[in-house]
């Protein structure tokens, strides 16, 4: 089976095609924009395909002949990214170059789509897959955009896409390794209150949904992906500074955070929403880290 990874080097790709590579199934393919990517695909064991998202003619070039079984889209900017032209380009054009090289290629059976649940407030209330999110940030815009194209795909012609919406996504990498770098430091501080609730879940438990969707997932479909317990963000920041050994994290005005981090990004932690993972755990998934407890605790062992 041969399987397309883009963002293959990221904090979630890496996950990915570790438990992908445990089966000699697969023939893992990732999409490498620079020298260094490929190499770096190389050294995880996965065959570098040399094309740009941003350029559909090195996309054509690249992916012509080949017969994909399955696509996992992971590369995308995120919300930290406050430029909404590099947002669009990625996120948007990237996503639709993608499609339009991959859209008759018959071998394929599954295009599976990181998005995302984080999009605008939801004043706590949970998220299902049959109910509309509110979009308030120009990263939920984009996301929501590449949605809407693909399902309309799927409805016009039967495009195999799928459809995962994780929550925050944590782990000892990604922006909360860089997050525990500033409490370690004493810099970090939280936006406001700290009192809204956030919908996570670990890296590890995000890809082995992936496996999942790839495996009984059905195209044309929706998956939130989040672990069994909302938490506040107050309660989150406090159990990662108690695991590092530092004292609680203190706040920050919220319209001070918005000048210096960037309004998208305030508004995407600030935003207080619940996330059902009924859906996805009917196909059989279960988290490994059911809390941010038990998550934070392994991402950030001593025994690593």
């Amino acid at each position: 089976m041969k399987i397309l990874i883009t963002g293959g080097t990221g904090f979630l790709g890496r996950r990915l095609v570790h438990l992908l590579k445990a089966d000699a199934e697969y023939e893992l393919f990732g999409l490498a924009r620079s020298a260094s990517a490929a190499s770096n695909l190389e050294a995880m064991g996965v065959q570098p395909v040399h094309a740009n998202l941003t350029d559909i003619d090195s996309l054509r070039a690249a992916l012509s002949g080949m017969e994909l079984d399955v696509v996992f889209h992971l590369a995308a900017e995120i919300a930290s990214q406050r430029s909404r032209k590099r947002l669009r380009e990625v996120n948007v054009l990237g996503t639709q170059n993608l499609f339009e090289v991959l859209k008759d290629t018959p071998s394929l059976h599954k295009f599976i789509f990181v998005s995302t649940v984080v999009t605008g407030e939801a004043h706590g209330e949970i998220l299902e897959e049959s109910k509309p999110l509110q979009v308030d940030t120009e990263y939920g815009r984009s996301k929501q955009e590449s949605e809407k194209m693909l399902l309309a795909a799927f409805s016009a012609s039967g495009f195999p896409v799928l459809i995962s919406r994780p929550g925050h996504i944590y782990g000892n990498g990604g922006w909360v390794k860089g997050i525990a770098v500033q409490i370690r430091q004493g810099r970090a501080r939280i936006p406001g209150t700290g009192e809204n609730l956030w919908d996570v879940a670990h890296v590890d438990d995000v890809a082995s949904s992936l496996l999942i969707l790839m495996k009984k997932g059905v195209p044309g479909e929706i998956y939130h992906v989040a672990d069994d317990c909302s938490v506040t963000m107050r309660d989150f920041f406090d159990e990662l500074s108690r695991i590092l050994g530092v004292r609680p994290v203190g706040q920050m005005p919220r319209f001070i955070a918005n000048w210096l981090i960037g309004k998208d990004t305030i508004n995407s932690v600030v935003r207080s929403a619940r996330t059902s993972n009924k859906k996805l755990k009917a196909l059989g998934w279960q988290p490994a880290y059911p809390d941010f407890k038990t998550g934070l605790a392994e991402a950030f062992s001593t025994k690593k």
